[in-house]
C-alpha cells in the first residue's frame, strides 16, 4: 500500500508541475542531482535498501518497507541505497543509487540527492538463479556490450575525449559539465574545479596495456569527476589513454599476442 501511495504521489507532483517534478538531473544521465523523491517517483518504489556493513563492498540487504518504516530511524547514521534489480538481454543487472545530505533550514529532516549509480552486471546463484547476497559473484561484460546493458551509457566517440586507467580501472569523462554537481562532491577546494559527467568501469582482472572494446569488466559508476584535478593531482594513479569508443580506437590493429616463452628442454650428460 505504501508503495501504490509513494507512485500516487509522484504521478500527481507530475501532472502538475512536470518541469519541477523531475527536473532536477545536472547531466544527460538522468539520475544525478534527483532528489529521493524524484527518483522514486521516476522509477517506482526500489526493490530494496542496502546498507554498507563493511569497507571492502559487504553489504546487507533489507526489504523497502522493512527500511521504511522500521530500520532507518533504528541504524545511527545510516543512509540507505535504493536498489534495482533488472534483466537485460538475458543478463541481470543491479542499480544502486548512492545519496549526499543535504541539510535543510528549519528542518531536522536533509534532503537527499543522488550522488553515484553504482550498477553491477550480476551472475545468478546456479541453485537458486537468486542474485542477492552480501557478496555478489560479478558477472564479465565485454566493454562493447555495456551501452546495450546500461542504457544511461553513452560514452563519447571523439577520438580526443578524456580517458584514463589504472590495472582494474577506466575513466571516460564527458563534455558536459555542471556548477550544480559542487552538491555531489567533498573534495578540498571543489569550487576551483570544473565537474563532469563520468563513467568508471572496472575490472575483477588486470586491464592489458592497451584496451580495446573486448576487454571484460563487471561494474560501472555513473559520477562526477574533474579533469584538472586528475591532470593536477592523480598522474601516478591514472594514465592517460585513447578513449576505447573512439574511430581511431576501433580502427587500430589488433594488440598481438604475447610471444609464448618455450618450455627449456633438459639436458642430460653424455
Amino acid at each position: 500500500m505504501r508503495a501504490v501511495v509513494l507512485l500516487l504521489a509522484g504521478f500527481i507532483a507530475w501532472i502538475v508541475c512536470p518541469s519541477d517534478a523531475l527536473a532536477g538531473a545536472f547531466f544527460s544521465d538522468g539520475y544525478l542531482g534527483l532528489t529521493q523523491q524524484e527518483l522514486r517517483a521516476k522509477l517506482g518504489p526500489p526493490q530494496k535498501i542496502r546498507d554498507r556493513s563493511a569497507a571492502l563492498r559487504v553489504y546487507k540487504y533489507y526489504a523497502y518497507d522493512e527500511w521504511e518504516n522500521v530500520l532507518k530511524d533504528q541504524i545511527p547514521g545510516a543512509m540507505g541505497e535504493d536498489v534495482y534489480l533488472y534483466v537485460r538481454d538475458k543478463t541481470h543487472v543491479r542499480y544502486s543509487f548512492q545519496y549526499a545530505k543535504e541539510e535543510k533550514p528549519n528542518s531536522d529532516t536533509p534532503t537527499l540527492i543522488v550522488k553515484l549509480v553504482d550498477i553491477e552486471f550480476l551472475s545468478p546463484d546456479p541453485l537458486t538463479g537468486a542474485v542477492e547476497g552480501p557478496v555478489a559473484v560479478p558477472l564479465a561484460v565485454p566493454l562493447k556490450d555495456v551501452p546495450k546493458l546500461i542504457p544511461e551509457f553513452k560514452p563519447s566517440l571523439a577520438d580526443d575525449a578524456p580517458a584514463y586507467r589504472s590495472n582494474l580501472f577506466i575513466i571516460m569523462l564527458q563534455n558536459e559539465t555542471s556548477k550544480e554537481a559542487l552538491r555531489l562532491v567533498k573534495e578540498r577546494n571543489k569550487e576551483d574545479y570544473a565537474w563532469s559527467l563520468s563513467y568508471r568501469l572496472y575490472a575483477a582482472e588486470p586491464f592489458p596495456p592497451r584496451i580495446t572494446l573486448s576487454e571484460n569488466v563487471n561494474r560501472v559508476e555513473i559520477a562526477v569527476d574533474s579533469l584538472q584535478l586528475i591532470n593536477d593531482h592523480h598522474k601516478l594513479t591514472h594514465e592517460a589513454m585513447l578513449n576505447p569508443f573512439s574511430s581511431k580506437a576501433t580502427s587500430l590493429l589488433p594488440p598481438p599476442e604475447p610471444p609464448k616463452k618455450k618450455i627449456p628442454l633438459p639436458r642430460y650428460a653424455p
